[in-house]
């Protein structure tokens, strides 16, 4: 079962890589600060993250929403106390909404969801991995379409982690 859904998570990155490449011509990249907590088993520690990803220019806008599609984002994630002995790593694809400016034409709010393949390393040694499918939410404000400030909420379907993080975004 692990392979079948490590295959169709392949899969769906090799669809988003291979995607028209006039989608991707006036994209932006993205990084973020993830800084909160992991949950495993019942067991919370605090947590950071850091992720990187490519995001098209809005590729639907309309009078109440704006989308564009989350190509690619890597992230990692590790509690603060053993960063080299639980990590995270996810790669990731999706969409985000943005609701039209207001304050002055300088905020937006955005929401995003992105599904794709996590790989659980709970080890310094690496014998203790784990691969699932993994679900991000977020939801926050955006200003000057640079800075953002948001909640986002990771989970991964074997039940080993979930994540809620405050966030910190820049799109270049």
């Amino acid at each position: 079962m692990k392979a079948i859904r490590l295959f169709s998570t392949a899969i769906a990155l090799l669809f988003a890589m291979s995607a028209s490449a006039q989608l991707l011509n006036d994209g932006h990249f993205t990084a973020n600060l993830n800084l909160g907590g992991i949950t495993n088993h019942g067991s919370g520690k605090g947590a950071f993250g850091l992720g990187v990803g490519y995001q098209t220019k809005e590729l639907y806008s309309c009078d109440f929403v704006s989308l564009a599609w989350d190509v690619l984002h890597f992230e990692w994630d590790a509690p603060f106390d053993s960063p080299g002995d639980v990590n995270m790593l996810g790669f990731k694809t999706g969409a985000r909404a943005f609701s039209p400016s207001f304050a002055s034409d300088r905020l937006r709010a955005y929401t995003n969801l992105a599904m794709g393949y996590v790989l659980g390393i709970t080890s310094t040694d690496g014998t203790d991995t784990w691969h699932a499918f993994g679900l991000t939410w977020g939801i926050g404000l955006q200003y000057n379409q640079k800075w953002s400030l948001g909640y986002t909420l990771e989970f991964e379907n074997n039940g080993k982690s979930k994540s809620h993080f405050a966030t910190i975004g820049y799109t270049f």
